[in-house]
């Protein structure tokens, strides 16, 4: 009869010994919804009833939008003691939000209306993970892109007509005429091709000497435009078919004629102004030297002729 008794106590040790020995079970995971569960804390001792708990979550989450991923909920009690009051709340996404976690006190909550306390600051944690973007792929690098190529100059092109006078200063020689040109421009420079004619009469005590030039040249130099205003200064070449016919004023004076080319040089200086549409008066000014003159001699002296200093001076129209 003793050997019973020994035993009883023995056995209840053992039994305590083995229950010591053996890792708690991992409790299985609550579900809420589809996308929510929650992990009851391993300590057996809660402050609350974690079923009710978990129907007043479901009850703030429903309603709510299909979020992304699987959202977990850890509800932790440390130290596992009937005097916690305390839950630390762990909440995490698969879908890529970062975590969240929160302390939530009790103590100052009635037992029976904690799991709703609880289910409230939860529901926010829980509503804070799923709608946190997933974050941004990185944007693709940025290739630098060739700057367009500049576009080109556009070239204008234009006309005009001008009265001429020309002077002849060392020869006491002016001549009147006209001059018809064509111009191309780009940016700040311009190109003037011209052809002109002029002629003149000039008398003496012995008869009358007529003059006649007809020439071809041109005109390259920068432009400037202001608004309706450009000025254009240019170097100036020219060439012309002269001609000179003389006319005696007495039986006794023998008249002749003669032609030959001559070659100018000049610099000019011309300025255009628009008052209707496209179409501008101008004017220019050019001042220069006769590389190969022509000359009338008169009494066996020169006479009107076009050499020497040479000046020549225009007003028009152009388009």
């Amino acid at each position: 009869m003793c050997a019973p008794r020994a035993a009883g106590p023995l056995a209840a040790a053992s039994l305590a010994v083995a229950l010591l020995a053996t890792p708690a079970a991992r409790a299985a995971d609550l579900v809420v919804d589809a996308s929510v569960r929650v992990e009851p804390p391993a300590c057996p001792i809660a402050p609350l009833a974690v079923p009710a708990f978990v129907d007043s979550l479901r009850v703030e989450l429903a309603g709510r939008p299909r979020p992304r991923g699987t959202t977990r909920v850890a509800l932790i009690v440390e130290p596992c003691d009937t005097a916690t009051t305390r839950v630390h709340v762990a909440v995490t996404n698969d879908a890529g939000a970062p975590p969240s976690a929160r302390d939530v006190g009790l103590e100052d909550v009635a037992p029976g209306a904690r799991p709703r306390a609880l289910a409230l600051v939860v529901a926010e944690l829980v509503r804070g993970e799923e709608v946190t973007p997933a974050p941004a792929p990185a944007p693709p690098p940025v290739l630098a892109t060739p700057a367009p190529p500049r576009a080109a100059r556009a070239l204008a092109v234009g006309v005009a007509a001008d009265g001429l006078i020309a002077l002849y200063p060392n020869r006491d020689t002016t001549l009147w005429g006209g001059r018809l040109s064509a111009s191309l421009a780009r940016g700040g420079w311009g190109l003037e091709l011209f052809g002109e004619a002029a002629a003149a009469e000039h008398g003496y005590p012995a008869g009358d000497v007529a003059l006649q030039s007809f020439g071809l040249g041109a005109a390259a130099g920068p432009r400037w435009v202001r608004g309706r205003f450009a000025l254009a200064p240019a170097l100036v070449g020219a060439v012309a078919w002269a001609r000179i016919q003389g006319e005696a004023g007495a039986p006794d004076v023998r008249a002749g004629s003669g032609d030959d080319f001559t070659v100018a040089l000049r610099a000019r200086v011309a300025a255009s102004v628009v008052f209707v549409r496209v179409l501008s008066v101008r004017a220019f000014v050019e001042g220069g030297y006769m590389a190969r003159g022509f000359d009338a001699r008169v009494d066996e002296r020169r006479a009107a002729g076009m050499s020497g200093a040479s000046f020549v001076g225009g007003l028009g129209l152009g388009l």
